[in-house]
């Protein structure tokens, strides 16, 4: 009864993990579809707080210093932000696609101070 078990359980986390793996290469966006993008600093921000192009308007809310939010209307294909921080790290945000209602989008940097946020687009 174990080995029928155990051959159950691999055969579905084989099928799983060949469903995920199908699924990370096609939700993955193709390199060379990835324009155009465009970027913002804390001082022009500062000057005027918004990005935006014909598929989507993004506002920055806040700025922290550390962290900086705000929101995106997607209106097609997918966004994401890329922070990038004084002390050489950057974290990326989850592709978010199209919808009626905006996303909410933000940045952290613990223990530094954000320098550039990219806003990344992909149809």
């Amino acid at each position: 009864m174990r080995g029928r078990i155990a051959r159950k359980i691999a055969t579905c986390g084989l099928a799983a993990t060949a469903a995920l793996g199908a699924f990370g290469t096609t939700a993955q966006p193709a390199a060379a579809a990835t324009t155009p993008h465009q970027s913002i600093t804390p001082g022009a921000a500062a000057a005027s707080n918004t990005v935006a192009s014909e598929a989507y308007h993004c506002v920055i809310t806040a700025n922290y210093g550390w962290r900086w939010e705000g929101y995106c209307n997607v209106h097609s294909g997918r966004l994401r932000t890329i922070t990038y921080c004084a002390d050489g790290s950057h974290t990326t945000g989850l592709w978010i696609g199209a919808r009626p209602n905006a996303w909410a989008v933000w940045g952290n940097c613990p223990g530094s101070t954000w320098t550039r946020v990219v806003f990344q687009w992909h149809s």
